[in-house]
């Protein structure tokens, strides 16, 4: 649409010079006219000479067109004035038919354009959907080949905690026996432990009856001292 618009653009410009030279040719001398178009011709011919050499250093057809163009318009001018004189022409009416004719120019320039960019458009979408076709067979494969690579690592996993169990079970029993030792010794040693208790408050007890029974001796025996004395 840039492309379009830029044509349609030079082209109204165009047909506003050409609009600007016939009210110079009803208001101003034409020898001062003539001049006025020589100037407007020779800064054509200059603008289209440097967008030619610009194009030639880019290698670009589209700006060689548009310097094509510009030194077609410098040529058109300069022939102006000698075209009425031979001819005999209308100067306003010359010029309006030559406006029709840069209209309809740009107007088949811009159907071209129009219709180039569509095809490529249409064959970048046909481009991709080639590309799509192209990857779907290759995505399909690379997901069986997941699959596959998934499964395999099932199969592993599956293998390996079946090489796991009796192992498993041997370490299980090995554990279970340490439990079951581990068990009695802690029960040996509360037991050891509730009978050194036992037998230490026994012999308190029974310590305990023999310094009663002293007691009670001696005092007898004081009683009895006491009694031989009086």
């Amino acid at each position: 649409m840039k492309k379009i618009f830029k044509n349609l653009l030079g082209a109204i410009a165009i047909i506003i010079y050409f609009i600007i030279l016939s009210f110079a040719y009803t208001r101003m001398n034409i020898v001062r006219l003539t001049q006025d178009i020589q100037v407007f011709s020779g800064a054509f011919l200059v603008f289209g000479l440097i967008t030619l050499e610009k194009a030639y250093k880019e290698d670009s057809i589209k700006t060689a067109i548009t310097s094509i163009e510009l030194i077609i318009l410098s040529l058109h001018s300069l022939s102006i004035m000698h075209v009425i004189t031979l001819f005999k022409y209308d100067f306003q009416v010359y010029l309006i038919t030559s406006s029709f004719i840069i209209v309809i120019y740009y107007v088949l320039k811009a159907i071209v354009i129009y219709t180039k960019d569509r095809k490529e458009y249409l064959r970048g979408l046909s481009d991709i959907s080639q590309i799509i076709k192209e990857d779907e067979p290759i995505k399909k494969e690379a997901k069986k080949r997941k699959k596959e690579k998934e499964e395999n690592i099932e199969k592993k996993t599956k293998e390996t905690k079946k090489e796991k169990r009796p192992h498993q079970k041997k370490l299980e029993k090995k554990n279970d026996k340490t439990k079951k030792v581990n068990t009695t010794k802690i029960t040996n040693r509360k037991v050891e432990k509730s009978t050194k208790n036992k037998t230490s408050s026994i012999n308190a007890k029974t310590e305990n009856k023999k310094s009663v029974k002293t007691k009670a001796e001696t005092t007898v025996k004081l009683k009895k001292e006491v009694k031989e004395n009086d």
